[in-house]
């Protein structure tokens, strides 16, 4: 009942219920999970594959609901089952590299691998990730490189963060075992340790080994890599993809017949890259032209002054002052006139130093108006006794 009416409020609205129910909602479903777990375990009828209401909805909310507590969760998960729900947990905490081993090495399903590549790529590009988040295709392609080490480490990775005591004894290295208090984990440990190896076989002669780990699988049994799924994922997200840090990873031996899905477009998209550049590349060049051709057939104006010529601001007489033209070739100022226009429409709209600016430029055309007008009184004045006498 509790876990219906809160998928009633949350219905009827996402940001309706708070963290803390959101929480207790998903632990809800998981005992529910874990209730039916024990039961087909008990009947050994327990298949990974099986899905029961109460399991869907758990994987709907892992997946859609934020509010929980990831860490607390994967203590409650057992060791030997319910993969797909660790996934998402591991998820959650920005395992990216634990998360993607499991569906690989445990569910044996590549494509909920790849459709966890796609969610947390589309995811990191809004808003975009300051980390490329094309490495989450590199991730899943060294652990399809590297199928020996992935499986020998994210065994005790995954034990190391579900278990309640890992903050009490230091990291595992490898070839030795801390004890844990009362032996629990020691022995937990080891037993996942001595957990059968996955292992995956290639058909054909295009199967190798990637470079570097030829010596891990010939410590422990020999191992080949999943080639196959390499060229499936590069064939299908080769536009997401570092191409030349791709290339590095595979093994000397892969046929460049084999990648032909992968380098063919590829190398289509970067010649289109490169073509575009070269046409934006000359289109630039041929505005540059134009713009100096415009530039030296400006300064080829000439432009005449003479005794009566005015500013067109201060009606001042520009005389032997340094001037301005307007780019129509007609307009000229007083340079000194064009920089105080210049700096009043910087100037904010209504602000103070707008106000100043502009009443200094009045004062300066009326005090100009007005010794225009006193010499022209003058000289009719003169005219006038001259005319007398």
């Amino acid at each position: 009942m509790q876990g219906r009416y809160l998928e009633l409020m949350l219905a009827m609205d996402e940001n309706g219920i708070s963290g803390n129910l959101q929480n207790e909602m998903v632990q809800i479903y998981l005992l529910e999970v874990l209730d039916w777990h024990a039961e087909l375990n008990a009947q050994e009828k327990w298949d990974e594959k099986d899905y029961s209401p109460s399991r869907k909805k758990l994987l709907s909310a892992l997946e859609s609901i934020s509010g929980y507590n990831p860490e607390s969760l994967l203590k409650r998960l057992p060791a030997d089952a319910l993969y797909e729900e660790r996934a998402h947990l591991l998820g959650k905490m920005n395992q990216h590299e634990l998360a993607l081993s499991l569906y690989v090495h445990k569910l044996h399903v590549p494509d909920l691998a790849l459709s966890y590549c796609d969610h947390v790529y589309e995811s990191a590009a809004h808003p975009p990730s300051v980390k490329s988040s094309g490495n989450i295709y590199l991730t899943l392609l060294q652990i399809y490189l590297n199928p020996q080490k992935t499986t020998k480490n994210f065994e005790k990775r995954i034990t190391n963060l579900v278990s309640p005591q890992n903050t009490n004894f230091p990291k595992i290295s490898s070839g030795t075992l801390v004890k844990a208090k009362g032996g629990r984990a020691t022995k937990k440990i080891a037993a996942i340790e001595g957990a059968e190896d996955i292992r995956v076989s290639l058909s054909g002669t295009d199967s190798s080994r990637s470079d570097g780990d030829a010596d891990e699988s010939g410590e422990e049994g020999g191992s080949t890599i999943m080639l196959d799924e390499v060229l499936d994922l590069l064939s299908k997200r080769w536009d997401r993809i570092n191409g030349a840090q791709a290339l590095k990873l595979l093994p000397k031996e892969t046929k460049l017949q084999n990648l032909l899905p992968f380098l063919g477009p590829l190398l289509k998209k970067s010649s289109e890259a490169n073509r575009n550049l070269s046409v934006i590349k000359s289109l630039r060049q041929s505005e540059n032209l134009q713009v100096k051709d415009e530039m030296y057939n400006r300064r080829k104006t000439v432009v005449k002054i003479t005794s009566d010529t005015t500013c067109a601001l201060c009606n001042k007489k520009i005389g032997t002052s340094v001037f301005a033209v307007y780019p129509n070739g007609i307009t000229i100022v007083h340079f000194v006139c064009f920089k105080d226009s210049q700096r009043m429409k910087a100037v904010g709209k209504g602000s103070a130093l707008r106000k100043v600016i502009g009443w200094r430029l009045v004062i300066r055309l009326v005090i100009s108006y007005a010794v225009n007008v006193v010499d022209k009184c003058r000289f009719a004045a003169a005219c006038i006794l001259k005319g007398l006498i």
